[in-house]
């Protein structure tokens, strides 16, 4: 590869560098669009037979804090991940994902 191209994607990769930490939060967010249909079916078949009253306590408390916590854990430990990519490597890692992120929202029908 020439000089001047390693370069040039060197200096891209630069520039995701200081927002790897709002990279990191919209993949988890995204990732919680994406595939919390399947996290609230899964809850709402181990609750069914509760009473509405617990039903909608536990909806709210997953929803409200649930998910914000793991948005709250989960952002750090991929800005994390994200960080131990090289500036050659970073943007293309972080197209690949929101790429993949695109296509199962496309295959579940949400886009």
């Amino acid at each position: 590869m020439p000089d001047w191209l390693m370069e040039l994607l060197q200096q891209w990769g630069a520039l995701f560098r200081p927002y790897a930490r709002d990279i990191a939060l919209a993949m988890v967010a995204t990732s919680l669009v994406v595939f919390g249909d399947d996290l609230n079916r899964i809850i709402r078949r181990q609750i069914a037979h509760w009473h509405f009253v617990w039903r909608t306590l536990v909806f709210i408390l997953v929803c409200a804090f649930g998910y914000g916590a793991l948005t709250l854990f989960l952002t750090p430990w991929v800005a994390r991940q994200l960080a131990g990519f090289s500036n050659l490597w970073l943007p293309w890692f972080c197209l690949a994902v929101f790429s993949g992120l695109g296509m199962l929202a496309q295959r579940k029908r949400q886009v």
